[in-house]
């Protein structure tokens, strides 16, 4: 991905954004002393963007009308119908580009990366835990933080930088919580799935975690028969895809227990589980104590 980035146009800072946006912003944060979080809103024409990466994630928010477009996200591509409340979410050095025929509305907001692997470090092991790259889909909760920082900055462009770094420490934790895998499933293994499909399964995953996944959807969603789909994802990521899917249920219940005050109960049915004593069961077996135990930590 490196070696594709030299291509790409790096718009980590701000002035060299020019240079894929056919307009400047119509309101942008860069003024107001935000130290881990920059919002900029954009009413752009129609237009074909360059292919570009931040260092920083970037999160696009669909304000507004709907939306078709052409999107790539390093090697995947997508055709969307983008819907006012969508979210794309694209981690450092992903690259990205989009191609729209009307006019478009949007919220980009851009998240420090060094403050996502703080966050992680203090409730996750960063070492096996990534955050994985998604096409526009609803999230209330990034909508309404979005829309909540464009009121503040139209209101006072002094907007307290305690309330911004608030609002990216709680985007910080969700996109760990809603958007994260095991680090080694984006593993570039040969004779496995090819990358595009591996990482489509891989969000595919992610979305329904808390619903009843099973095989023969998720080799639906890469277009593959059950049988071949179940090999090559155990050769790209040493799992079952059985196996994987509790793995990511543990990472997403460990991070709930560190994070918020619901029941044991209560986590075990959020990342779908049938009872609780079957979540502790693999909690204990991934990752050697008890969700109870995990807590009194």
């Amino acid at each position: 991905m490196r070696g594709e980035q030299s291509l790409a146009i790096d718009v980590t800072r701000v002035d060299v954004r020019k240079h894929v946006l056919t307009r400047p912003p119509i309101l942008s944060s860069h003024e107001s002393g935000w130290e881990n979080l920059g919002l900029e809103h954009h009413i752009q024409p129609a237009y074909e963007s360059p292919e570009h990466y931040s260092t920083n994630y970037v999160l696009v928010i669909r304000i507004k009308c709907q939306l078709e477009l052409e999107r790539w996200l390093g090697e995947c591509h997508k055709s969307e119908t983008s819907m006012p409340g969508d979210v794309a979410v694209i981690p450092p050095y992903i690259t990205h580009r989009a191609i729209t025929v009307e006019e478009s509305e949007f919220i980009a907001l851009t998240l420090d990366s060094e403050l996502v692997a703080k966050i992680a470090h203090e409730s996750v092991d960063p070492d096996v835990v990534e955050i994985i790259p998604h096409f526009s889909k609803p999230d209330p909760l990034i909508y309404q933080i979005g829309l909540a920082l464009k009121r503040a900055l139209e209101s006072n462009h002094s907007v307290s930088r305690l309330y911004a770094d608030s609002m990216a420490t709680a985007l910080s934790a969700h996109l760990l919580q809603h958007y994260s895998a095991p680090k080694h499933c984006l593993q570039d293994y040969r004779g496995g799935l090819p990358k595009h499909k591996l990482q489509r399964v891989t969000e595919y995953i992610i979305d329904h975690l808390a619903e009843d996944l099973l095989l023969g959807a998720m080799a639906q969603e890469v277009g593959m028969s059950r049988y071949h789909f179940a090999r090559l994802f155990k050769q790209s990521t040493g799992l079952s895809p059985y196996q994987y899917v509790i793995h990511c249920r543990i990472e997403r219940a460990k991070m709930l227990l560190l994070q918020s005050k619901l029941k044991i109960s209560e986590v075990a049915s959020i990342v779908g589980f049938a009872d609780q004593s079957q979540f502790t069961r693999h909690f204990k077996r991934i990752l050697g104590v008890t969700p109870k135990e995990l807590r009194r930590k």
